[in-house]
């Protein structure tokens, strides 16, 4: 019983130390701040915001709590252990990459592949760091536990990106290779992965004789949730998000599914854990590079039709959201007559305002037929944004 109440009391503490962590408000400060630079950045392409500035804030905290769950198991069946040295070094990596590139380098290959590197030249050569000395409290086995960790944390990130990583990308407009006027989505997410750790002293003790499965070499312990930040960030051009952002996504997985069993071997055999760690830094920064050249080489998708008006985004809460139109559709006719742009597209609403009528070709080219009652100004302001050839390069505005 007093094992049990010790165990509980500790893990209330736990939770609440997650709010001694620096990286919980460093990340709701860049989340608020993209945020409101994504807003502005959407109302220099369409006059409007198309999603609201706290939109990334709500992603941080609200989708990485069922899988922080299921690490937290991991990590307290298999005693993980982090020192105080490793949390501050993973934060300040956190922190720089941030600075330097923003989502797009706060992948868990960079943070915490950053910080083992730094870790593992400072114990290897024997390299004194201000403030942390040479690692003197951080194990070989606990850094081996930290590469587990990075490959685990790989392995949220692409599952993340395959579950939603694309909703809500935040469209743009940009200047083709030919001076026309393009659609493109900037796809970028954070995600806060609350996970409980143990630090290498407290009051608690080894509870079965088996526990810890990984040995760190100490024998008492204290929880603590542990904010992990990660996120991605890539520019769409050639395709729908969904697709994109998925196959990034399975890539990510397998990653670090193969980083996972790598540094796994790297408790018996430590030079796994280094190239487990190389392993993923590279191959997660190739997947990233190779999206980006092949953006850039094949043909836009967002651009004017000959057949209709494509979608580009659809307002959240629009009457055009409630028509259940999509991005990557077509609008062929409105109320029988041929759109190809806005101003035809308004005239034709304008034919019936009480109800509108059209015809769309899906994003598998199958035209389908959509209809639903106008009511007072929903013809004025349908709340989609659209791609066309009479619109000028950065004068944009939604429909």
């Amino acid at each position: 019983m007093k094992l049990a109440q010790d165990w509980g009391l500790e893990a209330l503490k736990g939770i609440g130390k997650i709010f001694m962590h620096p990286s919980l408000y460093f990340a709701v400060i860049v989340a608020i701040l993209v945020g409101f630079w994504r807003v502005k950045r959407e109302r220099a392409d369409f006059h409007i915001s198309v999603y609201p500035p706290l939109q990334e804030l709500r992603y941080l905290f609200s989708s990485g709590w069922i899988i922080g769950i299921i690490l937290s198991v991991i990590s307290i069946a298999a005693g993980f252990t982090v020192s105080f040295d490793i949390l501050a070094t993973v934060f300040l990596a956190f922190a720089i990459l941030t600075i330097i590139g923003g989502f797009r380098l706060i992948s868990s290959a960079f943070t915490i592949g950053l910080a083992y590197l730094v870790i593992y030249i400072s114990k290897h050569f024997q390299i004194h760091l201000s403030y942390f000395g040479k690692f003197e409290s951080t194990s070989w086995t606990s850094l081996s536990g930290l590469v587990i960790l990075l490959g685990l944390l790989l392995i949220a990130e692409g599952i993340l990106m395959i579950r939603g990583g694309y909703k809500e990308s935040s469209p743009k407009y940009r200047k083709s290779r030919r001076g026309l006027t393009v659609g493109a989505f900037r796809t970028k997410r954070i995600w806060m992965i609350p996970m409980f750790c143990f630090l290498p002293a407290g009051p608690l003790t080894a509870p079965f004789s088996w526990w810890p499965t990984l040995d760190f070499g100490t024998h008492s312990y204290s929880l603590i949730l542990v904010p992990f930040i990660i996120g991605f960030q890539q520019q769409v051009q050639s395709t729908l998000p969904q697709i994109a952002v998925k196959k990034l996504g399975k890539q990510v997985l397998w990653i670090g599914i193969v980083t996972v069993c790598m540094a796994a071997g790297g408790l018996w055999i430590s030079i796994l854990s280094l190239i487990g760690t190389a392993f993923a830094i590279i191959s997660r920064g190739f997947i990233s590079y190779r999206h980006r050249v092949r953006e850039g080489a094949n043909p836009y998708y967002f651009t004017p039709r000959d057949n209709g008006l494509i979608i580009l985004t659809v307002i959240p809460g629009s009457p055009a959201d409630k028509l259940s139109l999509k991005t990557g559709e077509v609008i062929h006719k409105c109320n029988g007559h041929l759109v190809r742009n806005t101003d035809e597209f308004y005239r034709a609403l304008q034919k019936n305002r009480a109800y509108c009528k059209l015809e769309v070709f899906d994003t598998n080219e199958q035209i389908r037929f959509v209809q639903g009652a106008l009511y007072e100004g929903d013809h004025h302001e349908l709340g989609i944004i659209t791609v066309e050839e009479k619109k000028k390069w950065g004068t944009g505005e939604a429909s």
